[in-house]
């Protein structure tokens, strides 16, 4: 088990490629949250948005073609994925870089977003002093990941811990989170957990994708459905797939000044 301040880019430097072969198998399964972090933005031609840590690029496909978006990751094999993938060659680029110290200019982003990466970060309060540094005054932060007290946290570091072989430990938003947030300068602060679910055609895909996608090497993808149907729960959508159901916490802030 990783439990380093760097340890997103240890974690993912060895097991990213199961995570984007999940991606690339069922790439609309987690359309609901990709939605819900984009939720009441103001987002217009030529926004300049920035997505830390960004994965495989996986945000890109939820935005506009005319915003200008800068993928932000630390982990090199995820970078490599995204160059072999259909995004070589985008027009949105990847850089790599250290969460404490972001390749871009003071005030020059107006949008920034983080989705369910930053709780293998043990201390955020250099990435979010950067990140007030590169939004532009009156620019908007946008936070997700699990809650500390959350079904989503217990399920990962109880079960999802004991069936990786690296292990799972996270460090999970909290009202510590966002006195951090505040304390780098960050103003209009809210903070909510929605609920929401990932889609699959049957209970056993959605073992699958998250044996792949939380490096569950312990257990089956039958395994892995029976344990997300008791922790987690399951329902009938509408259209006739399975929803499994997913909670993440958003933290919603702003640089003041605009």
């Amino acid at each position: 088990m990783f439990d380093s301040a760097d340890s997103y880019q240890n974690i993912f430097n060895q097991r990213a490629d199961a995570y984007h072969q999940a991606m690339l198998n069922w790439p609309d399964a987690r359309e609901q949250e990709f939605r819900a972090i984009l939720q009441g933005l103001d987002i217009r031609a030529g926004t300049r948005m920035l997505d830390i840590p960004a994965g495989g690029g996986y945000l890109a496909s939820y935005l506009p073609d005319n915003v200008r978006l800068h993928h932000l990751e630390t982990s090199e094999l995820f970078a490599r994925l995204f160059d072999q993938h259909c995004h070589s060659g985008s027009r949105h680029p990847l850089s790599l870089c250290s969460l404490d110290h972001l390749p871009l200019p003071d005030n020059s982003i107006d949008i920034a977003l983080s989705l369910a990466g930053l709780h293998h970060t043990q201390d955020k309060r250099p990435l979010f002093a950067e990140l007030y540094r590169c939004l532009c005054p009156g620019g908007t932060l946008v936070l997700a990941d699990a809650h500390a007290d959350s079904a989503t946290a217990r399920f990962l570091d109880g079960w999802v811990n004991t069936h990786n072989s690296m292990g799972h430990h996270g460090w999970y938003f909290d009202q510590q989170t966002t006195e951090q947030l505040r304390n780098s300068g960050f103003d209009d602060i809210k903070a909510a957990c929605r609920n929401y679910h990932w889609h699959f055609d049957s209970a056993l895909q959605a073992g699958e994708y998250c044996r792949l996608m939380f490096g569950i090497d312990r257990a089956e993808a039958s395994d892995v459905s029976e344990v997300l149907a008791r922790e987690l729960g399951f329902d009938r959508l509408t259209d006739g797939r399975i929803g499994l159901r997913w909670q993440l916490h958003f933290i919603t802030a702003c640089k003041s000044g605009g």
